[in-house]
């Protein structure tokens, strides 16, 4: 995520990194969502994910907050396993994607400035 990191320096994008896993900390991510949610909190979040690539799913049913999901190039399938399963979210799981490659981060950061620039 550093191109992320980088283009958010560099347009004066106020951002947050926390990490969180759908598997390993649920508990804690929803009660960080929750946290956000009761704070008012007005942002768009950048979820990197790999694999099955749960973490945009779960963070979307748990938050009214917009949602990028962000897949990771790893595994034996390089990441097309998680493109795929952010990307064929059921119906009522709103969450978006961006595409696999090394320009995924950015774009996903670019993503998410225009969003918050719409809300401004």
């Amino acid at each position: 995520m550093e191109p992320a990191r980088t283009y958010f320096a560099e347009n004066n994008v106020e951002h947050e990194e926390v990490i969180y896993s759908a598997h390993r900390d649920l508990p804690a991510l929803i009660e960080y969502l929750a946290g956000l949610e009761k704070a008012g909190t007005k942002a768009v979040l950048l979820c990197v994910a790999g694999l099955s690539a749960a973490l945009p799913g779960v963070v979307v049913m748990n938050t009214e907050l917009p949602v990028i999901g962000v897949p990771v190039p790893c595994g034996p399938l390089n990441g097309v396993d998680a493109l795929l399963a952010i990307s064929q979210l059921p119906g009522g799981v709103p969450a978006t994607t961006v595409g696999l490659h090394k320009k995924t981060p950015i774009n996903a950061a670019m993503a998410a400035h225009r969003i918050i620039k719409l809300a401004q």
